[in-house]
């Protein structure tokens, strides 16, 4: 009887090597080319994915080297490494009925990634070090920007956030003496009006603070509270810094002529944004950081 088992054992363990192999080489060979490619050419507010990508890749690889002397390396579970290649399995099917639509592969792959952890280094692992296989799961989408935006339409109407920052250009172009009407997303000059796409709503600025926000949390470790704080200050400034942005395309496009709209509205307008952004961010974050320094955060 213990011969059976151990014989059943090893062929398990050759099946389900078989089953990662199977997986690894899909993913590796099929989806990461199509990952890099989006990644590197998907934009968010003027930057590559890529860079966020790879800075969640970092780290988690991080997490794992600062915690590799405590994780569990014992032999995964007979159940771990049955329920993993089950996975894998479904990680494969999703991939394979779903191509090449890229969230299905993504979806498909973030499985795989899970039930190859579980199966090859089991469930005390995986338990341990959660944080930095979460990171990698998420890294594995070329474009999380996409997914934010959609569930943020399922608790906003599409039109929400542009119609605010329309309201908010609005007061600032009144405040500098400027008669202004607004209608909806319509901010009306009597020269001329401009209206506000979701494009230009805020939304990737936000979403971009809040990325950095998180990463910045994470490399200086800070508890769940610091983070939500970091995150809210994060998202305050991106949205408040674009309805100056909105207030000056308006000026720009009803004013200043076409290449001066072109210049504020396209990537090089946006990248000035952003720089203006990160900086008073960096300033206004500094004293949540260092009372993480001094043990008190």
């Amino acid at each position: 009887m213990p011969r059976d088992f151990s014989d059943f054992k090893s062929s398990l363990r050759s099946i389900h090597n078989w089953i990662l192999l199977l997986g690894a080489a899909l993913g590796l060979g099929v989806y990461f080319p199509t990952w890099l490619s989006l990644a590197a050419t998907t934009q968010v507010s003027g930057m590559p994915h890529l860079i966020l990508n790879v800075l969640l890749i970092g780290l988690a690889v991080r997490q794992l080297r600062r915690d590799q002397h405590h994780a569990s390396l014992d032999q995964p579970l007979t159940e771990d490494q049955w329920l993993g290649s089950s996975l894998v399995l479904g990680g494969l099917a999703i991939f394979y009925f779903y191509y090449p639509a890229t969230a299905p592969q993504a979806f498909g792959c973030m499985i795989m990634l899970i039930g190859g952890t579980l199966s090859y280094l089991g469930s005390s692992f995986l338990r341990h070090q959660w944080l930095a296989i979460a990171l990698l799961t998420i890294s594995l989408h070329p474009n999380w920007q996409r997914i934010a935006r959609h569930l943020w339409s399922i608790f906003a109407p599409p039109k929400a956030l542009a119609e605010f920052m329309a309201w908010g250009g609005s007061w600032v172009l009144r405040a500098i003496g400027q008669p202004v009407d607004l209608q909806n997303e319509f901010v009306i000059l009597p020269a001329g009006s401009v209206e506000v796409a979701p494009g230009c709503d805020g939304f990737e600025m936000a979403f971009v603070i809040m990325i950095a926000a998180v990463i910045i949390g994470l490399a200086f470790r800070v508890r769940a509270i610091v983070m939500v704080r970091l995150i809210a200050i994060g998202i305050t400034l991106a949205l408040l810094l674009n309805i100056v942005r909105i207030a000056v395309m308006v000026l720009a496009a009803v004013y200043w002529g076409k290449a001066a709209f072109e210049f504020w509205h396209g990537s090089i307008g946006g990248q000035v944004f952003s720089g203006v952004l990160f900086t008073i961010y960096y300033y206004a974050i500094q004293p949540i950081l260092n009372l993480k320094r001094e043990g008190t955060g």
